[in-house]
């Protein structure tokens, strides 16, 4: 059967923003050259992980240096610079636009996020794809912990539903509440028990139909 609700990723599902993201994260710290690959590394291992912690994480952790609200916000503020123009101006996925038309009249989709939520509202507002979404969810802390609210706000099971998504992270997320997965090929490496990725949203929207038809 076809799912009963779509929920998807941002970065790299919807939009080819991936690399813009790693690049501002790698020039935010270009001023610490001895501990970059040593930041870069944690970055790059924690996809599903908001900036916030990886901003204290660093600070503390690796750069041994205080942290506060204060240098949180300056942080925040100099990475939303260095992506917002990008971010918006990147291009779409192949296929994204597509399969947001065709799918969201007919079954209900949701964007879930680690972007902060003023960040994110303002991409989807530029790039006029508020439309699409029945709700958005911003920031949080475990994506498992959004399907769960889903699934009892929609009242429904979780194998009625399925999850697109470019990342390990993603994936497991899924794994740990029992919804049916998709990945869509970014620049990120998926265990070999994902069964299903995609290199596009065309080829995505082949397979859901695909999978809803030869279901028994």
């Amino acid at each position: 059967m076809f799912p009963k609700l779509i929920l998807l990723d941002f970065d790299g599902v919807i939009i080819e923003s991936v690399g813009i993201k790693d690049e501002a994260f790698e020039k935010l710290y270009q001023n610490y050259p001895k501990h970059l690959t040593q930041i870069m590394e944690y970055h790059l291992s924690h996809n599903a992980t908001i900036r916030f912690i990886k901003f204290r994480y660093i600070a503390e952790n690796i750069l041994n240096e205080p942290y506060s609200a204060k240098k949180e916000l300056e942080l925040s503020q100099q990475f939303s610079d260095l992506i917002m123009n990008r971010i918006v101006e990147c291009p779409f996925v192949e296929g994204a636009i597509e399969f947001l038309e065709y799918f969201f009249s007919k079954i209900p989709l949701y964007l879930i996020s680690i972007s902060p939520e003023e960040e994110l509202l303002k991409v989807l507002e530029l790039r006029e794809l508020k439309k699409y979404f029945k709700q958005v969810y911003s920031n949080p802390a475990a994506k498992s912990q959004v399907f769960r609210k889903i699934l009892a706000d929609e009242q429904l099971d979780a194998s009625e539903i399925l999850y697109i998504g470019d990342s390990p992270e993603d994936y497991q997320s899924a794994v740990e509440v029992g919804i049916d997965f998709i990945g869509r090929k970014s620049k990120k490496k998926f265990p070999q028990e994902v069964n299903h990725v995609c290199y596009n949203m065309v080829e995505v929207k082949d397979l859901v139909h695909f999978l809803g038809q030869n279901v028994n």
